[in-house]
């Protein structure tokens, strides 16, 4: 049976001193009381569901948040800039291709700049795809223009694209608009994969919180019994075993919060990437690491509810 001791109100003595933020703290973090004994069977076995459970939502959050960032940086890019490539014709040489084309963007409205791409560019493109070495020199390569565009006053795409193939043979216009496309239905599948892990998760939580309340209830009857035969009502009660469950909720999120900082800071200093759906995860920016400490905190509310809701349906059940 737990101790019901430490329940016991004032004796009439000196008030004692109020405790200072450390040890405020630290009773947040730490059960001093409670009519729930914590060694028992919602104590360490809740804390490391509760840790493993904080863990997945702190990798989904963040892997949501890293991809909406990167998406947003190549929707930036791509919509500011499209590609000219020039193939060889028989109609026109090379240097007359280039001079053409660089003539045409200049005269159209929209374009803010223009830069041919040497070799050595054009090369290390390929290079990812085809393999290091493997662009020689005896592989006919196209040339490429990159062009910045004005977000604010794009040019008239289509007027571009058919007055570049009427004037230089060979040329072809490409305004990225189909990579952007894949690239947000990839990005928008991620994102709905991350959320669709931490409704689960929060699910699962759910569930598990109220197995536990219901165990630890029906192992602490006599608990329960005592503290009605004594005047205590079901929300004294209720509050008892909230209070234990937000201990449980609190000490988990934290260690499930620190591993997954632990998991984005190993992840963000190795040299390659990892991907979701193609999209490149690179660790997580350092603005985006205060939206973690939500995850542990929200899993306390969840605990927290859940342990309410479930103790005020059981205990007419139990007495």
């Amino acid at each position: 049976m737990a101790d019901l001791s430490n329940l016991e109100g004032p004796d009439g003595g000196a008030a004692p001193e109020r405790p200072g933020p450390g040890a405020r703290l630290k009773a947040l973090l730490v059960e001093t009381r409670s009519v729930m004994p914590a060694a028992d069977a919602t104590g360490l076995s809740l804390v490391l569901v509760i840790a493993a459970m904080c863990f997945l939502a702190s990798l989904a959050l963040g892997a949501a948040l890293s991809v909406n960032r990167v998406t947003a940086d190549w929707t930036r890019d791509l919509s500011g800039a499209l590609t000219i490539e020039i193939k060889p014709s028989p109609k026109m040489s090379p240097a007359d291709q280039t001079r053409a084309i660089l003539d045409l963007l200049h005269s159209t409205k929209g374009i803010l700049s223009a830069r041919v791409l040497t070799d050595a560019d054009t090369t290390a493109l390929l290079e990812p795809w085809l393999g290091k070495g493997n662009v020689t020199d005896d592989l006919p390569l196209p040339r490429l223009v990159d062009v910045r565009i004005d977000p604010a006053s794009p040019p008239d795409f289509d007027s571009l694209t058919q007055n570049a193939a009427d004037g230089v043979p060979g040329a072809v216009v490409d305004t990225h608009r189909q990579w952007q496309s894949q690239l947000m239905r990839a990005a928008r599948s991620a994102e709905w994969l991350a959320y669709a892990v931490l409704a689960v998760v929060a699910a699962t939580t759910i569930a598990i919180v109220t197995f536990a309340t219901r165990a630890s209830l029906s192992a602490n009857r006599e608990v329960v019994e005592v503290l009605h035969l004594t005047g205590a009502r079901d929300s004294f009660i209720a509050a008892e075993v909230q209070r234990h469950f937000l201990h449980l909720g609190l000490r988990g999120g934290v260690i499930g919060l620190l591993l997954s900082v632990a998991t984005f800071l190993a992840l963000g200093m190795q040299d390659g990437a990892a991907s979701m759906f193609l999209v490149p995860m690179t660790g997580l920016r350092l603005e985006y690491y205060p939206a973690l400490i939500g995850v542990p905190l929200a899993a306390s509310l969840v605990a927290v509810v859940t342990a309410r809701v479930t103790v005020m349906r059981t205990l007419h059940r139990l007495l």
